[in-house]
């Protein structure tokens, strides 16, 4: 299924996906964004003899959900089939989509050079929105990395959409949900996630 194809390959690009710590005001939202890719690299890049690959990968998640809410990327991808899931669903699938990126971004980057990710300009996209744009350079290739954030009441800065040489991550999640709820549903979904994360 190309969304599982798309979660390998959209977990490197992006985990970076890193979001942002509750907002301080003595920093700028493009600071505690740097800052927090920089701390998930630095586990991802801690020698086995420092920290296992099972406790990177606790560790960062762990990073991750204090400082980002997957449920609110997730739920925007699933759009309107949302509503489709029970509470216990929508709980399951947004803990399997998470685990699913964190295994994905670990498994491709445990071996390889620490990314190289330049900070380039940060746009207003007014109500209370910008967009953070970055290049990201691994191993020779140069992608263009855009990250989307609200400033959320209660939250401080969190990254909600993450572009991908323009692409939103996000819209492109939604069409392969949307595809999938066309002729499945959420416990084949639940089955399909479970099954991949056996693998």
């Amino acid at each position: 299924m190309l969304l599982l194809k798309r979660i390998s390959y959209l977990a490197v690009l992006t985990f970076a996906l890193a979001s942002l710590p509750n907002a301080q005001a003595e920093e700028s939202p493009e600071k505690l964004l740097e800052q927090t890719i920089s701390e998930v690299l630095d586990v991802l890049h801690a020698s086995d003899q420092q920290i296992s690959l099972i406790d990177k990968r606790t560790k960062i998640l762990d990073l991750l959900q204090s400082r980002f809410s997957f449920d609110i990327i997730i739920r925007r991808a699933l759009g309107r089939n949302w509503n489709l899931l029970s509470d216990s669903q929508q709980n399951q699938i947004t803990t399997l989509i998470s685990d699913l990126l964190i295994r994905a971004y670990t498994r491709e980057l445990e071996n390889g050079p620490k990314p190289e990710i330049k900070f380039l300009r940060t746009d207003d996209l007014g109500s209370n929105k910008i967009e953070i744009v970055t290049t990201v350079a691994y191993k020779s290739n140069f992608v263009s990395v855009s990250y989307r954030l609200a400033n959320i009441k209660g939250r401080g800065w969190q990254v909600y959409d993450v572009l991908i040489e323009g692409i939103s991550m996000v819209s492109n999640y939604r069409k392969q949900f949307d595809e999938h709820f066309q002729t499945k549903n959420a416990a084949d979904l639940l089955k399909l996630l479970e099954g991949k994360l056996e693998e």
